[in-house]
């Protein structure tokens, strides 16, 4: 595969993976990650002094299918959709068949009364395994620029 290629099927998975929360598809969303993953959502300032404490914290795919669980069937919380927009998508470095990838993003999240707000601008830094037919996440920190949000944090990002 070529840089060009490579770059293209980055893009995608991102794009794909931002519609699939979106279009509230969540309950595929895991599929965006391998077996054994890391998946984190912490403040700017834990991640910058190296701690790991943040609203949403998973070592596995299994941990991924438990949070959509808690979403659709247990979890409390006034219907909303979700709009993602990712820029910066970007290859930082590629070892073996692991890309090491950075985006930006923010979300937007509309209630009930048809009010949207700005839920949060954060950095991605992403583990991506290129082996195999498809891209999937083997790690994927999101980086969130406020110390609190703006609202509750019901969907992955």
């Amino acid at each position: 595969m070529t840089e060009l290629e490579l770059r293209a099927k980055v893009a995608d998975l991102y794009a794909t993976y931002a519609e699939c929360i979106c279009d509230g598809d969540i309950a595929q969303w895991p599929q965006f990650f391998q077996d054994k993953c890391l998946y984190r959502i912490v403040p700017r300032t834990n991640h910058d002094r190296g701690l790991r404490i943040g609203p949403m914290f998973a070592e596995s795919k299994g941990a991924l299918i438990d949070r959509v669980t808690a979403i659709k069937e247990t979890l409390v919380h006034a219907y909303r959709s979700l709009n993602h927009t990712v820029s910066g998508v970007r290859i930082v470095s590629i070892d073996g068949t692991l890309l090491h990838a950075r985006t930006m993003i923010t979300v937007h999240q509309t209630l009930v009364d048809g009010t949207t707000r700005l839920l949060l601008t954060a950095r991605t830094f992403d583990l991506i395994e290129s082996d195999g037919p498809d891209l999937k996440f083997a790690e994927r920190i999101v980086v969130f620029d406020s110390e609190l949000l703006a609202g509750a944090l019901v969907y992955p990002v």
